[in-house]
């Protein structure tokens, strides 16, 4: 029951602050936990106890996300040609994309369980097709 007191020391706006700014540096919600001193599924629980706590970490995650996501923009525009390449492909896969073989005729990704699936070939028709003439 200690541990549940310890809410009100997170839930207050400094605590939330504190929250947020671990997430800003980029912690996952288990090394927040171990920071803050509390197991991940009390941490869980208060999450869901108080939506401020989980706005804050929230808040924090979307920051720290924007951050690499602007410098890995500001890398592409710098020429980098790995980052141009992420960015690409990750932005816009549907022009960029390394596999161009898994496009349908509309030129859209075409994903593996859109493939409609075909009969195997008859025992007779496959040894057929696989004999080969006899090299000397």
């Amino acid at each position: 029951m200690a541990r549940e007191s310890q809410i009100g020391k997170w839930n207050s706006p400094s605590g939330l602050l504190r929250l947020q700014r671990l997430a800003m540096h980029g912690l996952t919600q288990a090394e927040i936990c171990e920071q803050i001193g509390v197991p991940v599924r009390t941490f869980r629980r208060w999450c869901t106890q108080d939506p401020r706590i989980k706005q804050a970490i929230s808040v924090g995650a979307e920051a720290a996300l924007a951050s690499v996501e602007n410098a890995l923009f500001k890398k592409a525009q710098s020429g980098d040609l790995g980052a141009m390449c992420f960015f690409l492909k990750n932005r816009d896969p549907e022009h960029w994309s390394e596999h161009p073989e898994l496009r349908g005729y509309d030129g859209k990704v075409v994903f593996v369980d859109d493939i409609p699936k075909t009969a195997a070939p008859k025992p007779a028709q496959a040894a057929a097709e696989t004999q080969q003439p006899d090299h000397p």
